[in-house]
């Protein structure tokens, strides 16, 4: 896959996330579950398209962008460098020379990225993903009269946390764009350029 393919992948996938993310925890604080034989309002509306459009939309991309970076090896160990020795060393170096510079403004720009920068990411896709495969499990167990068995009770409880590390992470990247921005580094926007996708 060339570099120019992966740029653009890497910006489709990027918008298509906080597209679908920001419905999801926008959608998350004023839908409510449908209860047999109330009346259908917007609220539960948004419940259905939480779970079925947004919800699964999200959890598609993020399965479709985690396989495009398992591709290349290098580009998903930098994403998820706990299983590799070699990874593991980079994110710790990388933490170690980057993190000082987070508490004194001297952030390295986002066109210098290390390994740092790439784990928090993959943190942040990874846990989109178990957010959509605990909201899955959840939707597929509920009984028709809306009650719920001890797993899937469970299940819920471990989506809303999940949730609730998802509403911390996008604090922390929205945090971590204006920090760069406040610093001058005018790159980090550069993932909402346009792609260029070329069809022939």
């Amino acid at each position: 896959m060339s570099t120019q393919r992966l740029t653009t992948v890497t910006r489709v996938m990027h918008i298509s996330m906080i597209v679908t993310v920001a419905f999801q925890l926008i959608s998350s604080l004023l839908m409510f579950v449908p209860e047999p034989g109330k009346l259908v309002t917007y609220e539960t509306v948004l419940f259905s398209l939480h779970i079925m459009l947004f919800g699964w939309g999200a959890f598609l991309i993020s399965s479709i962008y985690a396989m495009t970076r398992f591709a290349e090896k290098d580009a998903w160990g930098r994403l998820v460098p706990w299983f590799s020795k070699r990874h593991r060393s980079a994110f710790f170096n990388s933490a170690k020379e980057e993190l000082p510079g987070v508490f004194t403004g001297n952030l390295a720009p986002p066109e210098n990225r290390g390994a740092l920068a790439g784990a928090m990411h993959g943190l942040g896709f990874l846990t989109l993903i178990a957010l959509g495969l605990t909201g899955a499990y959840v939707m597929n167990g509920v009984r028709s009269d809306g009650t719920m068995t001890q797993d899937m009770l469970l299940m819920f409880e471990a989506h809303e946390f999940f949730g609730v590390v998802i509403w911390t992470f996008l604090a922390c990247h929205v945090g971590m764009v204006l920090y760069h921005l406040v610093l001058g580094h005018k790159h980090i926007l550069d993932i909402f350029e346009r792609p260029k996708i070329k069809w022939k």
